[in-house]
């Protein structure tokens, strides 16, 4: 199955989401940090799952890439 994706702005991610991270890896968003590092006008999405444990973060007006399974034809 391939995959379609989409930028949306930050702020817009919820919990469930796939995202892709700049280096290519795919993470589905567990937990959403608010002002990570002590920065308010950032987040960090976290996938905290069986598969793996990985933290994406952005800027909270910046845009992500948001990965969406293909539809089948």
């Amino acid at each position: 199955m391939s995959a379609d994706a989409a930028t949306i702005p930050a702020s817009e991610v919820r919990i469930g989401d796939r995202l892709r991270t700049r280096a290519g890896a795919e993470l589905t968003v567990t937990r959403v940090d608010d002002a990570f590092m002590g920065r308010e006008d950032m987040l960090a999405f976290v996938e905290d799952s069986e598969v793996q444990w990985l933290k994406m973060p952005a800027l909270r007006s910046g845009d992500v890439e948001l990965v969406r399974a293909a539809s089948a034809d």
